[in-house]
Protein backbone atom coordinates (compact mmCIF):
# COMPACT_ATOMS: atom_id res chain seq x y z
CA UNK A 1 0.00 0.00 0.00
CA UNK A 2 3.00 2.25 0.77
CA UNK A 3 4.43 1.57 -2.79
CA UNK A 4 1.27 2.12 -4.26
CA UNK A 5 1.12 5.77 -2.69
CA UNK A 6 4.56 6.44 -3.05
CA UNK A 7 4.36 5.46 -6.93
CA UNK A 8 1.04 7.72 -7.47
CA UNK A 9 3.00 10.70 -5.46
CA UNK A 10 5.96 10.58 -8.06
CA UNK A 11 3.70 10.05 -11.08
CA UNK A 12 1.19 12.50 -9.81
CA UNK A 13 1.48 14.68 -12.93
CA UNK A 14 1.87 11.84 -15.39
CA UNK A 15 -0.45 11.58 -18.72
CA UNK A 16 0.72 8.35 -19.85
CA UNK A 17 0.08 6.40 -17.14
CA UNK A 18 -2.85 4.12 -16.16
CA UNK A 19 -5.32 4.28 -13.06
CA UNK A 20 -7.49 1.55 -11.65
CA UNK A 21 -10.78 2.45 -10.12
CA UNK A 22 -9.51 3.00 -7.07
CA UNK A 23 -6.31 4.86 -7.62
CA UNK A 24 -8.71 7.23 -9.31
CA UNK A 25 -10.65 7.76 -6.73
CA UNK A 26 -8.22 8.09 -4.17
CA UNK A 27 -6.48 10.69 -6.21
CA UNK A 28 -9.82 12.82 -6.49
CA UNK A 29 -10.09 12.29 -2.75
CA UNK A 30 -6.46 13.18 -1.78
CA UNK A 31 -7.00 16.54 -4.09
CA UNK A 32 -10.42 17.56 -1.85
CA UNK A 33 -8.95 16.88 1.27
CA UNK A 34 -5.89 19.08 0.07
CA UNK A 35 -8.23 21.59 -1.40
CA UNK A 36 -10.53 21.92 1.94
CA UNK A 37 -7.58 21.54 4.22
CA UNK A 38 -5.58 24.97 2.16
CA UNK A 39 -9.09 26.81 2.05
CA UNK A 40 -9.45 26.03 6.08
CA UNK A 41 -5.87 27.12 6.80
CA UNK A 42 -5.86 30.55 4.74
CA UNK A 43 -9.36 31.11 5.84
CA UNK A 44 -8.43 33.78 8.69
CA UNK A 45 -5.36 34.84 7.21
CA UNK A 46 -5.72 37.52 4.33
CA UNK A 47 -3.25 35.40 1.37
CA UNK A 48 -5.73 34.94 -1.27
CA UNK A 49 -2.81 35.19 -3.75
CA UNK A 50 -1.73 31.91 -3.60
CA UNK A 51 -5.41 30.40 -4.47
CA UNK A 52 -5.08 31.29 -8.67
CA UNK A 53 -2.03 28.96 -8.35
CA UNK A 54 -3.48 26.23 -6.37
CA UNK A 55 -6.37 26.30 -8.58
CA UNK A 56 -4.40 25.71 -11.62
CA UNK A 57 -2.46 22.91 -9.85
CA UNK A 58 -5.08 21.05 -8.76
CA UNK A 59 -6.83 21.42 -12.49
CA UNK A 60 -3.70 19.87 -14.59
CA UNK A 61 -3.65 17.03 -11.49
CA UNK A 62 -7.41 16.49 -11.66
CA UNK A 63 -6.70 16.42 -15.62
CA UNK A 64 -3.71 13.86 -15.55
CA UNK A 65 -5.48 11.57 -13.16
CA UNK A 66 -8.48 11.87 -15.99
CA UNK A 67 -6.07 10.71 -18.53
CA UNK A 68 -5.12 7.80 -16.62
CA UNK A 69 -8.37 6.65 -16.18
CA UNK A 70 -8.89 6.93 -19.63
CA UNK A 71 -6.02 4.83 -20.35
CA UNK A 72 -6.73 2.11 -18.39
CA UNK A 73 -10.27 2.41 -19.81
CA UNK A 74 -8.51 2.60 -23.56
CA UNK A 75 -10.57 5.63 -24.78
CA UNK A 76 -9.10 8.44 -25.84
CA UNK A 77 -7.73 11.17 -23.56
CA UNK A 78 -9.69 14.18 -25.47
CA UNK A 79 -12.30 12.44 -23.95
CA UNK A 80 -10.84 14.15 -20.19
CA UNK A 81 -12.23 18.02 -22.01
CA UNK A 82 -15.99 16.48 -20.74
CA UNK A 83 -15.33 17.28 -16.92
CA UNK A 84 -15.63 21.17 -18.41
CA UNK A 85 -19.35 20.86 -19.64
CA UNK A 86 -20.99 21.03 -16.33
CA UNK A 87 -23.53 17.85 -16.01
CA UNK A 88 -22.20 15.96 -18.36
CA UNK A 89 -18.70 16.28 -16.39
CA UNK A 90 -20.76 14.42 -13.37
CA UNK A 91 -21.91 11.84 -14.90
CA UNK A 92 -18.51 11.24 -17.11
CA UNK A 93 -17.02 11.27 -13.43
CA UNK A 94 -19.65 8.51 -12.14
CA UNK A 95 -18.85 6.43 -15.45
CA UNK A 96 -14.92 6.48 -15.40
CA UNK A 97 -15.79 5.46 -11.24
CA UNK A 98 -17.84 2.61 -12.42
CA UNK A 99 -16.20 1.56 -15.88
CA UNK A 100 -13.67 -1.40 -15.49
CA UNK A 101 -10.10 -1.57 -16.67
CA UNK A 102 -9.44 -3.27 -20.18
CA UNK A 103 -5.88 -2.83 -20.50
CA UNK A 104 -4.17 -5.73 -18.18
Amino acid sequence: MINCIKYRLTNIFSFSDTAGRLDYFCTWLGMWILVIGFFMIIAGNEISQFIPILIIILSVINIANVCRRLNDIGNSRLLALLLFIPIIGLIFFIYLLATPGKIK
